[in-house]
């Protein structure tokens, strides 16, 4: 039986992965083998696959009829299988043994079949026919004292977005989330909000990992920042059910660190730079859907309503700390008259 190629020397060296029609990716390890089937899929991408996810009802029939026949319109594509067992219910490579012990032995010769497993025995007849015959990769769970193996992998995702953790940091956060990399990949999406230089240390990680943001904080951000003026409001309406000091005085932080990239980008346009270049300036940790939104509401920026909006978060924020105000109510003003200020392109007096 071949070795399958470990993960982290696949993310080294990806194109070592030869062409073929199958593929598994397994293994316990779950952020890993997500990235693993991701990088895998820009691999097949780059081959001119359309790469799609499938799913399996009670019958795979329909799935293995559709990667045998070409299609009519279009290119090859590559499908990709979850393989998990869920309670009871066995997964589809037990499942449907007979069948895709059948596909096995003649694959399609243009589309390819991926199993994204994380349900994967290898001593069962469809696991190792295809660990046998065709290339996998693992991704083995980690033990607790390969730190520096979870800290190549915190570090790819650092670097997905713009940041760079010291060794005291890496250890901070590796503690912080149990050794858990789906908790890191969260924690991140925090740090690049509140770490604009984007040097992580230690007392980042002692300011980010403590901010239990709800499930609405950054919606809202997104949405104050890309113009999105009613589902700001509706989100702070629903946030400020339950609000209290605990929760609106670091969401007034968030609001501000990017209310000043949002600044940096309009003073950048001002300048005559270039839509792009304005948007690396400012350093904002902005998704790439709400990249557009982000522009926009920056173009229609001018100096007093940056400087207007900065004060009614910095009066906000001091509000909260000295004459304690109802916290939903408060959050509710700041928020209406953010979109006001942001959103309308009118002037605003000094």
């Amino acid at each position: 039986m071949p070795t399958p190629i470990a993960a982290a020397a696949f993310f080294k060296n990806p194109t070592a992965l030869p062409v073929a029609s199958i593929y598994a990716v397994f293994g316990p390890e779950a952020w890993v083998r997500r990235r693993a089937v991701n990088v895998l899929g820009q691999q097949l991408a780059g081959r001119g696959l359309e790469v799609r996810r499938g799913q399996v009802g009670e019958s795979i029939t329909r799935v293995l009829d559709e990667l045998r026949s070409p299609a009519m319109f279009g290119g090859a594509f590559a499908l990709v299988l979850a393989n998990e067992r869920q309670g009871p219910r066995h997964e589809d490579s037990t499942r449907f043994k007979e069948e895709l012990l059948a596909y096995l032995e003649r694959p399609s010769k243009r589309n390819v079949l991926v199993f994204d497993a994380a349900t994967w025995q290898r001593n069962l007849a469809v696991p190792k026919r295809v660990c046998a015959d065709f290339p996998s990769v693992i991704c083995e769970e980690l033990k607790p004292w390969e730190t520096a193996a979870w800290d190549g992998y915190a570090s790819l995702q650092a670097a997905e977005h713009g940041l760079k953790v010291d060794g005291r940091a890496m250890a901070a956060l590796r503690e912080y989330v149990g050794g858990s990399l789906a908790r890191a990949e969260h924690e991140m999406a925090k740090l690049a909000l509140l770490c604009p230089s984007g040097k992580v240390s230690p007392d980042d990680i002692a300011r980010a990992c403590g901010f239990e943001g709800q499930d609405l904080t950054f919606p809202l951000c997104d949405a104050v920042l890309a113009g999105d003026t009613a589902g700001a409001l509706k989100n702070a309406a629903r946030l400020a059910i339950k609000a209290d000091v605990s929760t609106v005085l670091p969401l007034l932080a968030l609001l501000r660190l990017q209310v000043l990239a949002l600044g940096r980008a309009a003073l950048a346009l001002l300048e005559g730079v270039a839509p792009a270049d304005a948007l690396s300036r400012s350093k904002a940790r902005v998704r790439e859907p709400l990249k557009p939104g982000f522009m926009r509401t920056a173009k229609g920026l001018r100096r007093d309503r940056i400087g207007a909006a900065v004060t009614i978060l910095m009066q906000a924020d001091e509000e909260m700390k000295s004459s304690s105000p109802d916290p939903g109510i408060l959050l509710v003003a700041v928020v209406s008259r953010l979109c006001e200020i942001l959103h309308t392109g009118k002037p605003v007096a000094s």
